[in-house]
């Protein structure tokens, strides 16, 4: 690779660790607040959805970046996963567990094991339909790109 290609890219730690610990730190934030704005009435049906979907929206992610760093050929934690998909879900579930009981200190917030469940869906979802689901729209794109001359 020329001097100006490897001066060029980000460093490795930037493009796969960096957005991993940028939405747990995220997480932590907004969990370290008295409430959080939302849709609905507190304890109506449409704000426990809008809920727990978000829950289950923001640890999907966790988890999908936590799996993209333990499968990145370069990565200093692949080593910790046989399995990347499992790891990753297990990482997502267990900062989840951690910010419940971080949520059980703060004032006006309370630490669900509903919501743990739901961190747990919203990884397992995220790490096994995720990847499916960015293959299928690979093969859609390549199938309708046309044929080079």
């Amino acid at each position: 690779m020329n001097e100006r290609a490897r001066h060029g890219r980000l460093p490795d730690w930037v493009a796969y660790e960096l957005p991993l610990l940028a939405s747990m730190a995220l997480i932590w934030v907004l969990s370290d607040q008295p409430s959080l704005p939302g849709p609905g009435e507190r304890g109506s049906l449409i704000r426990d959805i809008f809920n727990y979907g978000s829950h289950a929206f923001i640890y999907g992610l966790v988890a999908l970046l936590a799996w993209r760093v333990l499968n990145h050929r370069a990565s200093r934690w692949r080593h910790l996963a046989v399995c990347p998909r499992l790891t990753a879900t297990l990482l997502a579930l267990g900062w989840g567990l951690l910010d419940e009981y971080h949520q059980s200190f703060i004032p006006g917030r309370t630490a669900s094991p509903w919501d743990a469940l739901t961190d747990l869906v919203g990884a397992t979802l995220a790490v096994w339909a995720g990847p499916l689901l960015l293959r299928w729209l690979d093969q859609r794109r390549s199938s309708h790109t046309p044929a080079s001359v």
